[in-house]
């Protein structure tokens, strides 16, 4: 394949969203003036505000300093947009054979972030940040078997105001230069709280992999760690008294350290990353996290792939079936110690269901983003086109200067894929151009 064919078919996938995007917008009569649903969604924000300050005004701290120590450390582990950028763009170099439409994020996370954190032992996103603390802005709700690439691309897209990450996805594979210019100051050094990132896999999972979970590529199991550093899990001592639960242990402190950071600060907020299958719905840790971020009055962002997405009957039928009992977690104990905290289960279920499909639920709000956000979409997405029609343009200009015959390209000149990550086309124009 020619560079020519690949940018061209970028270019007509870009504006075949441009216009799917444009008509969404129209046909859903979203570009409008203030309605009655606008006053809804005003009121139920003015009871989200009052629920979060009732919450941060009875917060208390634990009793015991060890624990209460142990999770305003891990409430200060966030980084920075461009960290995580800087990151996922020195992949190919920390992870070869990574390949975002596969490796999940438990992938990378046996593969790139343990092995990059070993020397110092601590989270990646205290090494990504040079040793200094972060009080993060936002938490983001996801599930590890979750492609990284979507992962990633729902930050960026938080970052950018955006309630689909599709589009941000295809740019982290061919496009990050355009991706970056989207991205101003602001954007780029908004904060984040992802487990993955902020947790101490050191001291959490890297000296075993129980599961012998293997690489989808290579099929090699995922390694194990040797740093030797202390593992603690909830039964490890020292425990504290009221409930026999480690001190230590970070993976039992994920509701404490919302509600301190939630009390801390009445902006702090939820991204809720949801993967393709909306598997997220189905991890027990994940629907924990949205009912006591919804419990806290936290505001809650939803990232969906895509517009159409929300009409797929299928994932919809699943998720109104949700059942609190039937989700999963990594290790059975955490489903148990999570159903030890509801104590209704029918009226959990009963909750969730309102709280995913109610008036004003997370799926309502999502569906109606405000007009400056749709807006700012469009826009855009019109950026991408633009770049993607420059881009065709130059390869046509290239094709004609060497004639019909463009074996040189394919000659000098690698076949662009989804791998060649943080440098998008960019290197494969500069190679043409030189060839010329």
């Amino acid at each position: 394949a020619t560079i020519e064919s690949e940018v061209i078919y970028m270019f007509s996938v870009a504006l075949d969203s441009l216009t799917n995007i444009i008509l969404v917008i129209l046909l859903s009569g979203a570009l409008r003036r203030k309605t009655d649903d606008d006053k809804a969604t005003q009121e139920a924000g003015l009871r989200r505000a009052e629920k979060q300050r009732r919450s941060a005004a009875a917060y208390e701290v634990c009793a015991d300093e060890g624990w209460q120590g142990a999770v305003e450390t891990l409430a200060h582990r966030g980084f920075t947009l461009d960290k995580l950028l800087a990151f996922y763009k020195r992949l190919p170099e920390l992870m070869p054979h990574f390949s975002p439409d596969v490796h999940t994020t438990n992938d990378v996370v046996r593969q790139a972030i343990i092995p990059e954190s070993a020397d110092q032992k601590c989270s990646m996103a205290l090494k990504m940040m040079d040793g200094k603390t972060v009080r993060p802005q936002k938490m983001v709700t996801h599930n590890w078997s979750n492609l990284f690439r979507d992962l990633v691309a729902c930050i960026v897209s938080d970052a950018l105001n955006e309630s689909t990450f599709g589009l941000v996805a295809d740019l982290l594979d061919f496009d990050m230069p355009a991706l970056e210019r989207m991205l101003d100051a602001k954007a780029l050094k908004k904060s984040y709280w992802v487990c993955a990132f902020s947790v101490n896999q050191h001291q959490s999972i890297c000296a075993h992999n129980p599961a012998r979970t293997v690489d989808p590529i290579t099929d090699v199991e995922h390694p194990v760690c040797s740093c030797g550093a202390t593992v603690y899990f909830n039964n490890t001592p020292p425990l504290r008294e009221s409930d026999s639960k480690s001190i230590h242990c970070q993976m039992n402190k994920f509701d404490d350290m919302m509600s301190f950071l939630s009390a801390a600060d009445a902006k702090f907020s939820q991204v809720i990353a949801v993967d393709r299958a909306f598997g997220l719905f189905n991890r027990a840790w994940c629907v924990a996290e949205l009912a006591a971020a919804d419990n806290m009055g936290m505001r809650q962002h939803l990232k969906l792939v895509s517009h159409e997405a929300m009409h797929d009957e299928e994932a919809t039928r699943h998720l109104k079936a949700l059942n609190v009992e039937q989700m999963q977690a990594a290790r059975p104990e955490d489903v148990q110690e999570i159903l030890a905290k509801i104590h209704d289960i029918p009226a959990f279920n009963a909750h969730l269901q309102e709280l995913l499909f109610g008036e004003q639920g997370l799926f309502d709000r999502w569906q109606n983003f405000d007009v400056l956000e749709q807006e700012a979409e469009v826009g855009r997405l019109a950026l991408f086109a633009d770049t993607l029609a420059r881009r065709a343009m130059f390869a046509k200009s290239i094709s004609s200067r060497l004639g019909d015959d463009t074996s040189s390209l394919s000659n000098n000149v690698s076949e662009p894929t989804p791998a060649i990550i943080g440098r998008g086309h960019a290197e494969d124009e500069t190679k043409v151009a030189s060839a010329v």
